[in-house]
Order: structure tokens, then C-alpha cells, then sequence
């Protein structure tokens, strides 16, 4: 069943449910091992509940990373994905109902709570919230457009005279479709919204928020004026990681400076597909896992998704395949153990080897 009125009421302010806290954390540690916050997250008392506003990348899955700086934080989740329980088991949080989906789902129109109001509801109670305004994830050299429900959520907040932070969140990803890809989190510095002036609507203070936190965002995430520049800002940025630097700060210096800083020469490393076969064949053991992982890959419409579908296949069989494994260590522990060794240094090898961009 979904979050109604009455049941957002009872766990407004709440913080992420264990059972999530620690899939999402299992779940970010073996499919992004490399994954590290960077930026200005000390820069903000973590006392007072957090808005995070949060570039969107790499389809659902991008929720796990802000999870990365708060834990606890809760999220605006969307009905399609609520709606299936397979998925329920990797996600929850207050659910977004668009238009197409109440025809979808057959949803009336006071099924659900408002978002907005949900999410200002769960702020004022103490509670963080991780934001996505663009709605939607899209692997391309700029965002899509914002929606206005932060702003909203916001400004609400604001005219209630609740004490809370707003930190704009850039998600990178050095390739965004491959297992034990490196990805950081950049952490911007907090917003402090512009007061309402004398005499202005709320909608036009609104106007003035979305705008403020637009620029906000675009100032800490993927925002190339084209392609060319886009391109050239991953592979200087992975020049940067292999010599010891942040990628998102690297990627971010070329973004906003694309005339002065030094370009790359655009070689895709020849042995990186050598080196992921070779970890792969190391996993002997999980081959069942890495199939399935495969084969759910092959759903993906767009390269921003195949993740999502990696990581489901993968986590499901492993819900088979690990209490097998479990079994058989009983009757051949040494065999077993050889097993996972190989399978560990084939995982080692993928995340330093394998993992280069193409």
C-alpha cells in the first residue's frame, strides 16, 4: 500500500527506514566502489533538516548517492516505480503521482498527497529530503528542466519561518553504464535564499527561488554548453582521478572554463575491455549473478538506465545464488573460499582496471 494523508501524517519527520539505509549502502559499496563526497559538505550544520537538491544522472538508482552525505534523508519517489512490488524491495519514500500516471494506474486525483506539501511537512517535522527537480534522469551534456516543486517546498517552508539548509548535489559519473564505475558526489555550498521583497506575490518570489536554485544547481552539476565540451570534460576529468585529483572538481574547472583549460587527446584505453574480461572470468563463482545482471541490461532503453537494470537482475539472483553458495561451502568449504578469492581480486581488478571510460 501507499503513503496516504493520514499515514504521511504518522511518519512525517521520520527518518529513511533501516531496511533501505542498509540495502542502498550494500548496494552503492559493490556497484560504485569508488563512489566519495566531495565539495563543501562540512560547510553546513547537518543539526538543522536539509533540503538536498540533486542533479539527476543514472535513472532511480542516483537516490542512493545523496544517501552518501545523509544517511537518513527521505525522498520524493516516483508512483511507477512504487507500484511494482520487485522494485518496492529497493525503494520507498513519498510518492510523485504525474498525470500520465494516474491514467496509468487508475489513480484519482486525491489518492495520493501533494508532493510539495509532504515534503514541507516532513521538513518542519525535522526530517532531511532529497530533491530531483528535474524529474527525470537523462545522460546528456546539460540537465533537463527543472520543475518549480522545490521552489514551492521552499517558499512554503520560508513563509512558515522554518530554520532549514538547501545544498545543490552534482552526481558524476565517470561511466554511468558499467559496473564499478567511479562516482563522486559533489557537495555545493548552501543557498541562502533571497528574502521575499516588499510587496511581492508568492508567486513571484517562487519565480525568484526557482531561479536562484537553478543557478545553484547548474553551478555544481553537468551543465556544457554542447557535446564537444561535454566529451572533453569526462576525459580531462579521468586524466585528473588517475593522477590523485577530485573528477567532479576536474570536470566542473573544464566546464566553466573550456577556452582556458588545456584539452585532452580523446584515446580510449585499448586494455580497459581486456582488463573487465578478465576480473569478470576471475568471478567465476557469481556467474549466475553476472548473467542475470547481463540479461536485465539488455531492457535498457537508453544508456542512462542500463544500471538500473544491472542492479536489479544482480541483486535479485543474488537472493538466490549467495544462500546456494551458502549451501555448498558446507560440503566444499576450501573449494568455496579459493572461489571467492578469485572472484575478490577479479573485483579489484575491474574497479582499477576495467573501469575507464570508452
Amino acid at each position: 500500500m501507499f503513503k496516504t494523508q493520514k499515514s504521511a501524517l504518522k511518519t512525517a519527520g521520520k527518518p529513511l527506514p533501516i531496511y533501505y539505509r542498509i540495502v542502498s549502502s550494500v548496494i552503492r559499496s559493490v556497484y560504485y566502489p569508488g563512489c566519495t563526497l566531495v565539495g563543501h559538505a562540512p560547510s553546513f550544520s547537518h543539526e538543522k533538516p536539509t533540503l538536498y537538491l540533486c542533479s539527476h544522472r543514472n535513472s532511480a538508482f542516483d537516490g542512493y548517492l545523496p544517501l552518501k552525505i545523509a544517511p537518513h534523508a527521505q525522498a520524493l519517489a516516483s508512483i511507477q516505480l512504487l507500484n511494482n512490488p520487485i522494485v518496492r524491495l529497493f525503494f520507498t519514500g513519498i510518492p510523485v503521482v504525474r498525470k500520465k500516471d494516474k491514467v496509468r494506474f487508475r489513480i484519482t486525483a486525491n489518492s495520493f498527497e501533494s508532493p510539495v506539501d509532504a515534503g514541507v511537512m516532513h521538513i518542519k517535522n525535522g526530517g532531511s529530503l532529497s530533491l530531483f527537480p528535474e524529474g527525470s534522469s537523462e545522460w546528456s551534456y546539460q540537465p533537463l528542466p527543472y520543475q518549480r516543486g522545490a521552489a514551492r517546498i521552499i517558499r512554503t517552508l520560508l513563509t512558515e519561518n522554518v530554520e532549514f539548509n538547501v545544498i545543490p548535489l552534482g552526481l558524476f559519473y565517470a561511466t554511468p553504464d558499467i559496473f564499478a564505475s567511479h562516482v563522486e558526489v559533489y557537495a555545493g555550498e548552501p543557498i541562502h535564499i533571497l528574502p521575499r521583497k516588499e510587496d511581492e506575490s508568492n508567486r513571484d518570489w517562487e519565480k525568484r527561488i526557482h531561479l536562484q536554485v537553478s543557478q545553484a544547481l547548474d553551478a555544481v552539476s553537468v551543465n556544457c554548453p554542447d557535446e564537444a565540451t561535454f566529451h572533453q570534460a569526462e576525459h580531462y576529468a579521468w586524466n585528473a582521478l588517475q593522477q590523485g585529483h577530485s573528477y567532479a572538481e576536474a570536470f566542473l574547472r573544464y566546464q566553466r572554463n573550456p577556452d582556458v583549460t588545456p584539452s585532452v587527446d580523446i584515446k580510449p584505453p585499448a586494455c580497459a575491455t581486456t582488463w573487465r574480461w578478465l576480473g569478470f572470468c576471475l568471478m567465476f563463482v557469481l556467474l549466475p549473478i553476472l548473467l542475470a545482471a547481463a540479461f536485465t541490461a539488455s531492457y535498457a532503453d537508453a544508456r542512462n538506465t542500463v544500471s538500473f537494470f544491472k542492479i536489479v537482475g544482480g541483486s535479485l539472483a543474488s537472493l538466490i545464488w549467495l544462500p546456494v553458495l551458502a549451501g555448498l561451502a558446507l560440503c566444499w568449504p576450501y573449494l568455496l573460499l579459493s572461489g571467492f578469492i578469485s572472484a575478490f581480486v577479479g573485483y579489484k581488478i575491474i574497479q582499477h582496471k576495467g573501469s575507464s571510460p570508452c
